[in-house]
């Protein structure tokens, strides 16, 4: 079910899209509105704690806090009980700009939702609630360092597949496990021609970027030695 995700891409998207036409006056591009609207629902909100609540990278969030307070928009103060992490507080003017965001959300609220009776809006946000939540694990996973099955499952067909034997520029016999991944040298071998007349598709790895990399820069060389 690949397209539900796909389709809640797009609905991200398109709002974005939208956000960034029409905030463009408040001077708040790039998803800035979100951490406005997060500061004024929540005065007071430790300033590490943003990054993990709006699920982005906390470089990501210092840079936009910073950005809100240049504007005037936010400020930053020191909590008596907690003076490693600021606190994050709207300005008047961020209260402002903060109702127009709301005029706006309102409106996308009921636009969005269009067709969809009361009943049917409960169950698509009970759903995407139980959605998140799934993300979110693999979200901190990730963050963390970790790797999801999949990428292992991937890497070990590789290492599989790198194990036929091939011929080097110089012509002697060569196993792929020699040049990791898919490799432009062995591209006129007879077994890849059949593969790719089969229509499969070699997997990818970032080793084979560097060896086209460093293939083209010989062709490159070669071709300007002839001119």
């Amino acid at each position: 079910m690949k397209e539900v995700l796909r389709e809640i891409e797009a609905i991200a998207r398109c709002s974005e899209a939208i956000s960034s036409i029409e905030f463009k006056h408040l001077k708040l591009s790039r998803g800035l509105h979100l951490y406005l609207t997060f500061v004024c629902e929540n005065p007071g909100e430790p300033a590490g704690t943003v990054a993990d609540r709006l699920k982005v990278k906390r470089a990501a969030a210092a840079r936009s806090l910073e950005k809100l307070e240049n504007e005037g928009l936010i400020k930053l103060r020191e909590a008596s009980d907690l003076r490693k992490d600021k606190r994050v507080y709207p300005t008047e003017s961020g209260k402002s700009a903060y109702l127009f965001i709301r005029e706006e959300g309102e409106y996308a609220d009921g636009s969005s939702l269009r067709g969809l009776s009361e009943e049917e809006t409960a169950q698509l946000l009970d759903m995407l609630y139980r959605v998140r939540l799934n993300v979110e694990k693999d979200w901190r996973f990730v963050q963390k360092g970790g790797r999801r099955p999949y990428i292992h499952d991937y890497y070990n067909r590789l290492i599989a597949g790198a194990s036929e034997p091939g011929i080097d520029e110089a012509g002697s016999p060569v196993g792929e496990a020699d040049v990791p991944g898919p490799n432009p040298k062995h591209r006129d071998r007879p077994d890849d021609r059949d593969r790719e007349a089969a229509g499969e598709v070699r997997l990818w790895s970032y080793e084979e970027t560097k060896e086209q990399a460093r293939l083209q820069a010989r062709i490159d060389e070669a071709a300007g030695e002839a001119e």
